[in-house]
């Protein structure tokens, strides 16, 4: 099980443009994080998974520090057992669709989510000899997202999921990812612009706004 995320940042690019945030997120809740294009939505996304450093202060999952300045803590990337999904997908174009999804799964751990019920639950069970120059823009997506839960997560991000995704399956999809989380305790951020998909995650809303967020 996870517990909850608390975060207490500050960011600077070298343009100059700033980001503060300081906020908690349930586990086992999804938070909808909204704001106009350039508000620094991906970039705190990016600061949570340890693609890029907060100049100052401090992420926690529970009682595990990812970053502290006052520490002189920083888990690396790859230690921090984050779940991130961009809007541009990361599959291998070298590997089908069953060993990109194999790739994120992790042996022997207990987890709501398995291989075999994402197969069948996001409908790619004809998809999984395909390579992914091979698919649709909504079956990277699903593919994508999938590949990402069986990674077995403590924190789930997701950027614009699924946007390729038509509704009535988007919205199983969406379902299936929200029980798993509710389950499993995991913290999760929701960054999307789909009013619909927005309605259906009854859980804190957050504004980012020029680099500050707010509840």
């Amino acid at each position: 099980m996870s517990e909850g995320l608390n975060v207490n940042v500050e960011f600077q690019y070298a343009d100059g443009f700033q980001l503060k945030a300081a906020f908690a997120s349930p586990g086992g809740a999804i938070t909808s994080l909204i704001g106009p294009s350039g508000s620094g939505k991906s970039t705190l996304l990016s600061l949570l998974c340890g693609l890029r450093d907060p100049v100052s202060g401090e992420i926690k999952i529970g009682d595990r520090t990812l970053f502290s300045d006052e520490a002189s803590i920083n888990v690396p990337t790859w230690d921090r057992n984050v779940g991130l999904l961009f809007q541009q997908d990361t599959l291998f174009p070298h590997l089908n669709v069953r060993k990109n999804l194999r790739f994120g799964a992790k042996e022997g751990t207990e987890s709501q989510w398995k291989m075999d019920d994402i197969v069948n639950a996001f409908e790619i069970e004809t998809l999984l000899d395909r390579k992914p120059d091979e698919l649709s823009g909504g079956q990277r997506d699903r593919v994508a997202l999938g590949r990402t839960l069986l990674s077995q997560p403590k924190l789930l991000l997701l950027d614009e999921p699924l946007s390729s995704v038509e509704g009535s399956l988007r919205n199983a999809i969406f379902d299936f990812v929200r029980g798993g989380v509710q389950t499993q305790a995991i913290p999760t951020l929701l960054v999307s612009h789909d009013s619909n998909l927005l309605s259906r995650v009854a859980g804190p809303t957050l504004q980012m706004k020029a680099g500050l967020l707010s509840p």
